[in-house]
């Protein structure tokens, strides 16, 4: 008798970890998360050794993804093509001096969906035996750089890297609830909020600088060096767009965001 596979996940590669860290990002508040994980795959080339499919994953939102967007299944198509699921992505660089998982997250429809893919990729980190897991994200409220974390200790790490404790009560999200669940099974996580300015409209438009920020000090904290050019470059990039068409970002039009229409907005993600 078959078994029906909810969430699943397909490994394409066999890898070699020795206690990796587990640095995770996936679409939100002005995509900051996911501008990171891209710039860390394309930068550092790590191997993608698997994927994981879920039936909680869309291929289209109308809407905040990590709001529970309305949405509609369907297949993404490659440059190529190529017919593909939506899926969540996991990277390896190995035999370093710190070994790492990259993990380009992908948010599910529903609560339930969210749940049952954090489960299966906390299993995996269980699996390769992680010793810590970073979420990255982005706030609205407070300045610099905050955070989150499983064990009070890791506030005194994070500390030595100028990161302050968030006083902000919520993440949502895919990122957010892989590192609580880790908790529940005995890993280590912390959450990393760079600050940024929310685009009503677009709630996911890009932000650059945000990311590159928060690539910095995901950097630093994990011991690797990375180029952030790429980003401070697409930065650039927009600004003479937006220049050339008359359009200025909200974040350098105003900094002081109207109450009433990001209240919905006002945690992390």
């Amino acid at each position: 008798m078959s078994v029906t596979r909810k969430v699943w996940i397909e490994y394409k590669d066999e890898v070699e970890l020795k206690e990796p860290i587990a640095i995770v990002g996936s679409p939100g508040l002005r995509s900051v998360g996911k501008l990171v994980v891209d710039e860390l795959v394309e930068k550092m080339r790590p191997r993608l050794f698997a994927e994981l499919y879920s039936y909680g994953f869309p291929a289209i939102y109308y809407g905040p993804s990590y709001l529970g967007a309305p949405c509609d299944v369907g297949v993404r198509i490659a440059k190529n093509g190529v017919a593909e699921l939506p899926c969540a992505q996991f990277y390896a660089i190995e035999n370093q001096k710190q070994d790492i998982i990259i993990v380009s997250g992908y948010q599910a429809y529903d609560s339930l969906n969210q749940y049952a893919v954090a489960e299966q990729v906390t299993e995996l980190f269980k699996a390769y035996h992680v010793k810590k897991v970073i979420a990255l994200g982005a706030q609205v409220i407070e300045e610099g750089m905050r955070c989150c974390a499983t064990d009070l200790e890791l506030f005194d790490e994070l500390a030595e890297f100028e990161v302050e404790k968030t006083n902000v009560d919520r993440f949502l999200g895919f990122s957010g609830l892989v590192v609580a669940i880790g908790r529940v099974k005995g890993l280590k996580g912390v959450c990393l909020f760079a600050n940024t300015v929310p685009n009503t409209e677009y709630p996911e438009s890009p932000d650059y600088n945000a990311a590159a920020e928060l690539l910095e000090k995901v950097s630093a904290i994990s011991g690797f060096e990375v180029d952030t050019s790429g980003l401070k470059m697409k930065l650039s990039e927009e600004k003479q767009q937006m220049d050339v068409t008359g359009t200025l970002d909200e974040k350098t039009e105003n900094e002081e965001t109207r109450e009433e229409d990001t209240e919905y907005l006002r945690g992390y993600v």
